[in-house]
């Protein structure tokens, strides 16, 4: 009994908008590293329970869109970060075209993984509103 109660507060408890978003992020960045290595759908199902728990957390639909724009631009940079580090370490012409085609894939994932995160942060949003109402 003692479980449930815990698991529906983590699930469904209300947070702030900071809160909402350190959810999204945290959750987020941990799955994709640690399911990362699934085919197809690895990288991707980070962004779903991420954004759906923040958004839950945050209460409604505008503040989950509000809380999913931080975590959205964080991993954005983080993954820029690794590819800017990337071209630096490579310096040798073979070396570069490969990091190219990677950062380009990586771009397409980061795309469709913040895309992911926003529309689950609104779906979450939308379904605390809905019990609560």
């Amino acid at each position: 009994m003692a479980t449930k109660d815990v698991a529906g507060q983590v699930l469904y408890g209300r947070s702030s908008i900071l809160g909402a978003m350190i959810w999204m992020f945290v959750l987020s960045f941990i799955l994709t590293v640690l399911l990362g290595w699934i085919p197809v759908i690895g990288p991707f199902i980070g962004p779903v329970v991420g954004g759906y728990i923040g958004g839950s957390k945050a209460g409604s639909a505008g503040r989950a869109a509000l809380a999913a724009v931080l975590p959205a631009v964080l991993l954005s940079l983080v993954i820029l970060g690794l590819g800017a580090i990337a071209a630096a370490v490579a310096g040798l012409p073979i070396l570069g075209a490969v990091g190219a085609v990677v950062a380009g894939a990586l771009g397409v994932i980061l795309l469709i993984h913040n895309v992911l995160l926003f529309v689950c942060a609104l779906v979450g949003g939308w379904a605390r509103q809905v019990r609560s109402t």
